[in-house]
């Protein structure tokens, strides 16, 4: 008896590593582009003025996010290595009659890593809505934290259920992004945003 239950565990166990080892996680470059750090969003309030810093908020909910789904994360700031790189252009909107937080993630998926590849088109772009009820008096954060998590929610949804986006993260080599993300630093964002 103990000698099934050994081999049926050996085996099992095999399995399990050899699966492990053929799933490795998608490794993903995320960016926030330095405009959005430079220009907070004003929550308007009749009583209390708010500044929110959506870059930061969005940023640190995209990395947990995506990680949450199996993705290798890296920043620009750190090692900058992935198969793709997601730029993320986070809005946010507070709505103080109702006291809704409506926040839009627009990630922008680029495949090269060449710096001039920012000028084009990249390889996909897909958006996210989210909304959260909460008040400007009250744990702020936490409100807009959980409209951006809804948002990255329908991000990564549309990502995972496109092939092109599949395909090119699990068959892509690993890249160093480095020179995109600066590329992208440098471009101008739309005023509509800010």
């Amino acid at each position: 008896m103990k000698r099934i239950l050994l081999s049926i565990s050996s085996v099992l166990c095999l399995g399990w590593m050899s699966m492990s080892q053929a799933g490795a996680q998608p490794s993903l470059v995320i960016q926030v582009p330095e405009a959005f750090y430079q220009h907070p969003v004003r929550f308007l309030h009749p009583y209390i003025n708010y500044w929110h810093n959506r870059a930061e908020a969005a940023e640190t909910t995209g990395i947990s996010s995506f990680q949450s789904k199996n993705y290798a994360t890296s920043s620009c700031e750190a090692e900058a290595r992935g198969q793709a790189l997601v730029v993320i252009e986070p809005n946010i909107f507070y709505n103080p009659q109702t006291g809704i937080y409506y926040s839009e993630i627009t990630a922008k998926v680029y495949n090269q890593p060449a710096a001039d590849s920012a000028l084009g088109k990249p390889l996909m772009t897909v958006k996210g809505q989210g909304q959260s009820r909460g008040w400007l008096s009250f744990n702020v954060e936490h409100s807009t934290h959980q409209s951006y998590l809804q948002a990255f929610d329908q991000v990564i949804e549309q990502l995972q259920k496109n092939p092109v986006f599949q395909q090119s993260v699990e068959q892509g080599p690993l890249q160093t992004y480095q020179a995109l993300c600066n590329s992208i630093d440098t471009l101008s964002q739309p005023k509509a945003f800010f």
